[in-house]
C-alpha cells in the first residue's frame, strides 16, 4: 500500500514546511479543531528535540488501573427502573453526546484490546480511564470511525485494534487488516501507523544534519543522544510489551469492586460498564441536576464513550474499547 502524500506530509513538518491557521477556514468542528491544533503547534524546526522523539517511542498502550476514573461510587444496588436512549441525546460536532438531567443507556459493539483475548465474561466491575500510549490517537480514531463505517464487519475491526495494541507497523500488518485500517481510518491518522518507518527516515536526515552541526554546536550534543536511544527503544516495543506496570496493582486490590458499581466522572455524573464478553457492553450514564448546575454555562456537559476504555479492575488484566455501534 503506497502513502505518498502522508508521507510527504509527516517529513514536511518535520523540516519545517510552513502551515498556517488560514488553511483551517473551510474546516468545521472537530477536524477544524485537530487542524487548528497543528498549526498553532510548534512550527517546523531543524532541532530534534527528546519532546519530538517520544512520539516514536513506548508501548503503543499504556492505560491501566491506576488511570481509572473514579473520583466517587454508587454501588451496584443503584439500579435504575428506566433508561432513555443515549443515542438521542443531541450530538456535538466531534460526536459527543450533549447531556441532560436524566438516566440513559446505550447497548454498543465493544472490543478487546488484549491481542488474544478469548473474550470470557469477569465477574468484577469496571472502570472508565483515558486511552494513553504511542498509539492512543489511533485507537480513539478507530473507536469513533467505527460508527460510520456500518459495513466493516465487527472481527475485521477486532483483528486491527489487536495489531494496532501489538504495535504492528501498518506496511506490516496482514493484508485484509491493512484494508480495514483504509476503510476506517482519515489519511491523517492512518499516516500514524505508518510512523515507526517514517520516524526512522526522518531522524536519519537530521541526525546527519546534527552530526555535521555538533562539532561547531556542543549543545546540540543532547538531542542527538536522546535520537540516538530512540531507536534501542523502538526494537524493544516492536514485539508488544507485556501487561504495563500501570495496571498490576488491579490485582492487589484490597476490596473488589463490584460487577456494577458506578464511576463518578470529573464533572459530577456517573457511568457504568456491564460488558457481555469483549464484544457488547452495556453504558448506562446517570445525570443529576447538580452536575449541570456546576457546568461551565459556557460549554455543555458532553460524554464520549469512544474516548475512554473499560478497564476491568481485577486481574488478569482486560480493556475494551466501546464504540457508537449499536448491538443488534
Amino acid at each position: 500500500m503506497k502513502a505518498t502524500k502522508p508521507s510527504i506530509a509527516v517529513c514536511c513538518l518535520l523540516i519545517g514546511a510552513p502551515f498556517t491557521a488560514a488553511q483551517c477556514d473551510n474546516k468545521t468542528g472537530f477536524a477544524k479543531q485537530a487542524c487548528e491544533v497543528a498549526a498553532n503547534g510548534p512550527s517546523g524546526s531543524s532541532e530534534l528535540s527528546p519532546t519530538t522523539l517520544d512520539g516514536f517511542k513506548g508501548p503503543a498502550l499504556t492505560t491501566g488501573f491506576a488511570d481509572t476514573i473514579h473520583l466517587d461510587t454508587l454501588p451496584s444496588t443503584v439500579e435504575p427502573k428506566a433508561f432513555k436512549p443515549l443515542a438521542r441525546l443531541d450530538r456535538t460536532d466531534d460526536g459527543s453526546f450533549i447531556l441532560k438531567a436524566g438516566i440513559f443507556e446505550a447497548y454498543l459493539q465493544s472490543y478487546s484490546l488484549e491481542p488474544g483475548d478469548l473474550g470470557g465474561n469477569r465477574v468484577a466491575g469496571f472502570y472508565p480511564a483515558p486511552i494513553k500510549g504511542r498509539r492512543a490517537k489511533v485507537i480513539a480514531a478507530v473507536l469513533k470511525q467505527t460508527e460510520l463505517h456500518p459495513d466493516v464487519p465487527q472481527p475485521d475491526i477486532q483483528q486491527l485494534l489487536w495489531a494496532i495494541v501489538g504495535g504492528a507497523d501498518l506496511e506490516k500488518m496482514p493484508p485484509p487488516v491493512q484494508q480495514t485500517a483504509a476503510r476506517i481510518l482519515p489519511r491523517d491518522v492512518l499516516a500514524q501507523l505508518q510512523g515507526a518507518v517514517q520516524a526512522k527516515a526522518a531522524e536519519k536526515v537530521l541526525i546527519g544534519w546534527l552530526n555535521r552541526k555538533i562539532s561547531k554546536d556542543p549543545a546540540a550534543k543532547q538531542p542527538v543522544v536522546a535520537a540516538n536511544q530512540v531507536e534501542g527503544q523502538m526494537r524493544q516495543d516492536a514485539g508488544g510489551a507485556g501487561a504495563p506496570q500501570a495496571f498490576k496493582d488491579a490485582a492487589s486490590l484490597a476490596q473488589p469492586v463490584v460487577r456494577g458499581t458506578w464511576a463518578e466522572m470529573p464533572v459530577g455524573y456517573f457511568v457504568r460498564y456491564l460488558p457481555e464478553g469483549s464484544a457488547k457492553t452495556r453504558v448506562e450514564v446517570i445525570v443529576p441536576d447538580a452536575a449541570l448546575a456546576q457546568a461551565d454555562p459556557k460549554a455543555p456537559l458532553v460524554f464520549d464513550p469512544t474516548q475512554f476504555l473499560v478497564v476491568y479492575t481485577q486481574a488478569p488484566v482486560l480493556r475494551l474499547g466501546v464504540t457508537m455501534r449499536p448491538v443488534k
